[in-house]
């Protein structure tokens, strides 16, 4: 994978850039919402990333096939055809129901609307009826940096596991995430199993944050060690966590190896806790 250097815009400072994100990634993944058989899973609504063109993209969908995709940086909706640009929209001045109308022209015509995926989502003013803005860029261009990151360096740590679920990304939490199961003839909530994955920020840190969590969750008092900078977290969930401003500690040109040491050890350690 190409390791884009992390850290032009502070960890601390990307809230605002991943709230506005986090709502656009909505319109990405309604076409497949809308238009794709529903999945026990709701793996009809999640996101991927596409490395050569640098963009969020949502499911095929439509006709055509068709997908929407997210380019970060000009905050600019895209329908992509055949991983060609078909069309494009910026979103900024233009309200989520604006979004989703052209959005729904474009990819599914006259013949059926679109709609949002149904979760609950943090505050922000453009899903109360409110304009995107073109604020924050460069904030925007370094959330990309994390994602297109996230993605290929957890495909990366879990590529030496066959039956790791695919990299995807999530749109009600927007995170980046692969389960490597380690019981595959028990039900999923009886299963040992382990998450690998990346947040943009949440409740638990404002911050981006990559994380592995073992299930079920061990004893908070029998924890083995961590390596890389990397801590046990404990408060509502448990999980091995590298923060943002932890990895950025390093010397650019030792982010990626940084992260992988981290993930590998974190992994490892679950599976020591789970007894796999």
């Amino acid at each position: 994978m190409t390791w884009r250097e992390l850290g032009t815009v502070a960890p601390s400072e990307l809230s605002q850039a991943r709230l506005q994100l986090h709502w656009a990634a909505q319109l990405v993944s309604a076409p497949g919402t809308s238009l794709l058989p529903a999945a026990g899973d709701y793996a009809q609504t999640n996101l991927g990333w596409d490395a050569e063109l640098g963009v969020m993209t949502g499911r095929n969908a439509g006709p055509a096939s068709m997908q929407a995709a997210l380019v970060f940086e000009a905050l600019e909706l895209l329908v992509l055809d055949g991983g060609h640009e078909r069309a494009s929209m910026r979103l900024a001045g233009h309200t989520l129901e604006q979004a989703l109308a052209w959005l729904g022209q474009e990819i599914s015509g006259e013949g059926q609307a679109l709609a949002l995926p149904v979760h609950e989502m943090p505050p922000y003013a453009a899903g109360e009826g409110g304009v995107f803005s073109d604020a924050g860029m460069e904030a925007r261009a370094e959330l990309s940096a994390w994602f297109a990151n996230s993605f290929g360096l957890i495909r990366d740590a879990v590529a030496d596991y066959p039956d790791a679920a695919l990299v995807r990304c999530w749109p009600h939490h927007f995170d980046v995430a692969s389960l490597l199961t380690l019981d595959s003839r028990v039900g999923a909530e009886e299963a040992r199993s382990i998450g690998v994955g990346f947040s943009p920020g949440d409740g638990s840190y404002d911050q981006p944050y990559f994380y592995v969590t073992p299930w079920p969750y061990p004893d908070a008092n029998s924890l083995p060690p961590l390596t890389g900078g990397a801590h046990w977290h404990t408060e509502g969930w448990t999980g091995a966590v590298l923060t943002g401003e932890q990895l950025i500690s390093a010397p650019p040109a030792e982010q990626q190896r940084a992260a992988r040491r981290a993930l590998d050890r974190a992994v490892a350690a679950c599976r020591e806790i789970l007894g796999a």
